[in-house]
């Protein structure tokens, strides 16, 4: 009988790269020795059963892409949390909605959040000079989507929010549900324009959209701000406030994009290396097979 009370959510589409990126999530999940606390939840396409075979010990629940997902498949990750797709998360007491491209830590082993909801760090604009986007998202973007849904989103200045959201499961879901509605809006501001305002470019729609909704559902007393969603960095140590790491969009080591083209394929990680930074960690669990993941885990 599963009486995990914690579970994380994740969405895995058919293709090359997203299956690669869930085995990072999967094989730090393994190695920390995370399964047996925390459920791990993958919504897939029906079309990726085969590479869903590859996963054990998970639960996978197929959804076919649905509503706006042909047009923004970024939606994928955010539409299980609608109903009825949620019903199998409703069941846990806490819930971490994530993306595939991430890496979990020791830190996460019994971690049970607080009253306090964990919200990532983005990085889809800048963390300074921002002035202009954050004026045009306040005073052009909220008030236009405003009209049109009849709502009243507001922003009070808390700025990047990351793709993780992890705490009560209502509170994740209602979250979650609410980003992907708005993000739907968002792309109907967009239109066919794939820039628009001060250069904000349509990819991120749905990060602006998870910002807005948690500017406007919580108080900085409500949530930890940037407590997922932590950089892969080489010159950033896995401290003990480090429990979720991203393959964050970047040209410092470690880059996923520098993983996926091929140029880290001479850079070997032994496992006596692998915890001296989340560079090495990211790179050692990315390059290792599952066989290796258990036998280091079986010898620590």
């Amino acid at each position: 009988m599963n009486n995990k009370e914690k579970a994380i959510a994740v969405y895995l589409d058919d293709n090359d790269k997203n299956e690669e990126e869930l085995s990072w999530l999967y094989k730090s999940w393994i190695f920390n020795s995370l399964d047996s606390e925390i459920d791990l939840i993958v919504y897939y396409n029906p079309k990726a059963e085969d590479r869903i075979n590859n996963f054990k010990g998970i639960i996978s629940i197929p959804m076919d892409p649905i509503r706006r997902s042909s047009d923004y498949p970024f939606l994928n990750s955010h539409y299980f949390c609608l109903d009825p797709y949620n019903k199998p998360l409703l069941k846990y007491k806490y819930l971490m909605k994530t993306d595939c491209d991430v890496f979990l830590t020791k830190n996460l082993k019994s971690y049970t959040p607080s009253d306090k909801m964990l919200v990532g760090h983005g990085g889809y604009y800048s963390s300074v000079d921002n002035e202009p986007i954050l004026n045009w998202i306040k005073q052009e973007l909220i008030p236009d989507i405003n009209k049109k849904m009849k709502y009243k989103w507001e922003h009070r200045n808390i700025i990047l929010v990351g793709a993780s959201f992890f705490g009560k499961t209502k509170w994740v879901a209602n979250t979650v549900n609410d980003q992907a509605i708005l993000t739907e809006n968002i792309l109907d501001y967009f239109g066919d324009k794939k820039r628009i305002g001060p250069g904000v470019s349509r990819g991120i729609a749905s990060m602006l959209a998870g910002e807005i909704v948690i500017n406007t559902r919580y108080t900085n007393q409500q949530i930890l701000l940037w407590a997922l969603d932590s950089t892969c960095w080489e010159d950033k140590p896995i401290s003990s406030d480090v429990l979720h790491i991203h393959g964050w969009h970047t040209d410092k080591r470690w880059s996923k994009h520098s993983f996926f083209k091929g140029e880290y394929k001479e850079w070997k990680v032994k496992f006596s290396d692998a915890m001296n930074n989340r560079a090495n960690y990211c790179q050692w669990i990315a390059s290792s097979s599952i066989e290796e993941i258990i036998k280091a885990k079986n010898n620590v």
